[in-house]
C-alpha cells in the first residue's frame, strides 16, 4: 500500500511519513524543492521517493500525481499536509495551492477506475469558522474552502472509491524547530495551559496520528469529516 504525502518539510506531514511507514506503508513525499536537507531526512525516514512539485503549477501537480498512481499500481491514500508560505501573499495564488490544485488531482484521481479504495485526508485551520487575529481574509477564505473541499468531494467522488475528510490541528502544537520560540517566550505555553481544557498544546505526532487514522481501514465508513484536533479549546467559552 502506497501513501502520497504533500508537505515537504512540514513536521506534520514528516511525523505521519513516519508514523505510515512504520506500519508498512511505502510512502512517497512531494515537496516544492528537493534539496540535501530534505533528502537526508527522506533518507533517515526511509521515505520511498521524493517528488519536487510546485502547486501553482496545477496541471504539471496533475501529471506528476497520475504517473506516481500508475507506477505504484494506485494509491491507497493522499494527504494534503501543505501549507501556503509567501513573505508577501498573494491570495489567488493561496488559493490554487491550497484549494484549486488538491481538488483538481482529487477530480483526476476520481477518474481512474480502481479496485481498492483511495482515502484523502486534507489539513484545515481554526480560521475555516473562526476569525483568528493574525491572519488575513484570504487565509481564512482559503481554510473555508478546504472545509467545503472536503464535503463536496465526499459526495461527488464517493462513487470512485474515493473518501475524504480533513483534519484541523488547532493554534496550538508543538513544533520541535520552534522550541527556541517557546523558551523565549514560556507565556504561550502558559497561554494554551490556561485555555486548553486538557492543559498542553498537541505534539506533530498526535495530529498525524489522526491523519494516519483517516487514510487506514479503521476509518472504513467516515466520508466527508473533519476532525479537530485541540485538546477541547474550540468548545472553551472565551
Amino acid at each position: 500500500m502506497t501513501n502520497l504525502v504533500f508537505g515537504g518539510r512540514s513536521p506534520i506531514a514528516l511525523a505521519l511519513c513516519k508514523q505510515l511507514i512504520e506500519n508498512g506503508r511505502q510512502v512517497h513525499l512531494v515537496t516544492r524543492e528537493v534539496d540535501a536537507e530534505i533528502q537526508a531526512i527522506a533518507s533517515r525516514l526511509k521515505i520511498s521517493a521524493i517528488h519536487q512539485c510546485n502547486l501553482l503549477d496545477t496541471e504539471s501537480a496533475i501529471n506528476l500525481v497520475t504517473k506516481i498512481d500508475q507506477k505504484v499500481n494506485h494509491l491507497s491514500g493522499v494527504a494534503f499536509l501543505h501549507r501556503y508560505r509567501e513573505i508577501k501573499p498573494n491570495p489567488i495564488d493561496q488559493y490554487v495551492v491550497e484549494v484549486l490544485t488538491p481538488f483538481k488531482i482529487l477530480e483526476s484521481l476520481a477518474k481512474v477506475s480502481r479496485d481498492k479504495e483511495l482515502a484523502v485526508v486534507l489539513t484545515s485551520s481554526p480560521a475555516a469558522t473562526k476569525v483568528v487575529s493574525d491572519q488575513d481574509f484570504q487565509y481564512h477564505a482559503s481554510k473555508a474552502a478546504i472545509e467545503q473541499l472536503v464535503r463536496f468531494s465526499s459526495v461527488r467522488f464517493a462513487e470512485n472509491k474515493m473518501r475524504t475528510n480533513g483534519i484541523n490541528p488547532g493554534t496550538y502544537v508543538y513544533k520541535e524547530r520552534a522550541s527556541n520560540f517557546y523558551k523565549e517566550n514560556p507565556d504561550v505555553l502558559k497561554t494554551a495551559e490556561r485555555l486548553i481544557p486538557l492543559g498542553r498544546i498537541a505534539t506533530v505526532d498526535e495530529i498525524a496520528a489522526v491523519a494516519g487514522f483517516l487514510l487506514g481501514e479503521q476509518s472504513s465508513f467516515i466520508n466527508g469529516t473533519v476532525i479537530t484536533i485541540d485538546g477541547g479549546h474550540s468548545n472553551q467559552a472565551s
